[in-house]
């Protein structure tokens, strides 16, 4: 296969870097202007220092050329069955439209993917009709921050913020006092007003003594694959603690397809959404249970995109990306039952005098954990060294696979002492086996064997703690 990733923030070139190094014809077509990235009638807004740091990701490691300049060299592309093209957000639809019908194999958002995940109503709305075993936690949408404050300085009940942009934050409260909760909220509404009145926002009732599990399920040209399972932490400190990092560890293996999660959490209409896409299609659907009363929430959808790091711990069990995308194109499960990855994300917690997040700090890392390096916000200097730079936090991801959990996660903190660099932080392994705190992985997928929600195809001990119950 070749190989074409259109990009605005770089969350697919990791993967591009990687095919790059192993000898595959790779373009890259990077969205330059924020204003052809964002929602029609959206304000665009980028400073120019981050527009310039941006533009720096993955300089001199990758052929990187304007996104328009690359559609266009795909329509005079006279093999586009050779080739496989990869959009990492499904807010990409509007690029996946230019090409879509070109004949390319590759994965090809819709602006109706695009709104399952951000239009949180229409998707209690779906849910409603088509999900009979989940429930729909109560949500009320605001635009304006005086409006949310208001509502929760009266209310008694907890609740947590999800912002409908990309950089407004998910933001659960720490304490279970309902005032203190939402004081948090307002504080949070309060100083970061801009990021929450984008697209505006919403509040949902907080759902106590929460289990978190989001079943995956890929297909290719409408033709069912294979199913997955993530557990993913996505509080940046240990014990699930402090702000939404987005994923800081996960695990994830491949699941039987008759698995009671996925008749929960695949019913016939996505079978039927999946035979109007082109190429690969993927669905999942975060499931929140109650410890309290066993009921089934449904979270979020994440329709038509890759999870990050999910992607990566995913590719890290097939152990070849390029056999990867030929399995999927060619409709064949790209996993085996069996295997397991883990992963953790690598946080730059460097800053210079003016607050932006350092750059040009060296990476490094030794060769033999390379495979499992999946670098983020990077850069080759003109010395020709590795460095960060600075435009987010998010450094890097390391995975580690196996053919048990206490395999993969070894692999993995291995890996992790591989690589250096001044200022990192993740999260450690000690947090990762963790059965101390109930949103803990092991303590989750735990629960899910208890309720004989899925099968583990694999043996789960991890050093003397024995995982399964």
């Amino acid at each position: 296969m070749k190989y074409i990733f259109i990009t605005f923030s770089g969350l697919g070139l990791p993967i591009a870097h990687k095919l790059h190094q192993q000898g595959f014809e790779v373009m890259v077509g990077v969205i330059q202007d924020i204003k052809d990235y964002v929602m029609e009638g959206e304000i665009a807004k980028e400073s120019e220092e981050n527009k310039k740091r941006r533009l720096k990701l993955f300089q001199n490691m990758l052929p990187i050329e304007d996104a328009y300049k690359v559609v266009e060299k795909m329509k005079q592309i006279k093999n586009p069955e050779e080739w496989f093209v990869f959009f990492e957000e499904n807010n990409l639809f509007r690029w996946a439209d230019m090409v879509r019908d070109l004949g390319f194999h590759g994965n090809f958002p819709t602006k109706e993917d695009f709104l399952f995940e951000v239009d949180r109503e229409g998707a209690k709305n779906f849910v409603k009709e088509h999900y009979s075993k989940l429930y729909t936690p109560e949500i009320i949408e605001f635009q304006k921050i005086d409006e949310g404050v208001k509502f929760l300085k009266d209310s008694k009940e907890i609740w947590v913020l999800k912002g409908q942009h990309d950089s407004a934050r998910t933001f659960v409260p720490s304490v279970e006092d309902p005032e203190l909760a939402n004081n948090q909220l307002i504080e949070v509404l309060t100083n970061f007003p801009d990021n929450y009145e984008r697209l505006g926002y919403i509040l949902e009732r907080f759902i106590p003594s929460i289990i978190e599990m989001t079943p995956e399920k890929y297909y290719y040209d409408g033709v069912p694959l294979g199913t997955s399972i993530l557990f993913e932490n996505k509080s940046f400190g240990s014990g699930n603690i402090s702000v939404q990092t987005g994923c800081a560890e996960d695990l994830v293996f491949p699941t039987d397809m008759n698995d009671r999660i996925n008749k929960i959490a695949f019913p016939p209409i996505v079978d039927e959404m999946a035979k109007q896409h082109k190429g690969w299609f993927i669905w999942d659907a975060s499931i929140l249970v109650s410890k309290k009363d066993g009921k089934m929430y449904f979270g979020e959808f994440c329709s038509n995109r890759p999870g990050y790091n999910c992607l990566f711990t995913e590719l890290a069990q097939c152990g070849n990306i390029d056999n990867f995308f030929t399995n999927i194109v060619k409709k064949r499960n790209p996993f085996t039952l069996g295997t397991v990855a883990s992963s953790v994300r690598v946080f730059n917690m460097n800053h210079d005098d003016d607050d932006a997040v350092s750059a040009d700090i060296l990476v490094n890392y030794k060769p033999e954990v390379e495979k499992d390096v999946w670098l983020w916000d990077v850069q080759r200097n003109a010395r020709g060294h590795l460095v960060s730079i600075g435009s987010d936090w998010n450094l890097a991801i390391i995975t580690g696979a196996g053919k048990s959990i206490n395999e993969a996660v070894n692999r993995l903190y291995r890996n992790v002492d591989g690589f250096a660099f001044v200022g990192a932080y993740y999260r450690p392994k000690d947090d990762y086996v963790s059965m101390d705190y109930t949103s803990s992985i092991l303590n989750r997928i735990n629960y899910g064997v208890e309720r004989g929600l899925y099968h583990l195809p694999f043996d789960v001990r991890i050093g003397d703690i024995n995982a399964t119950v």
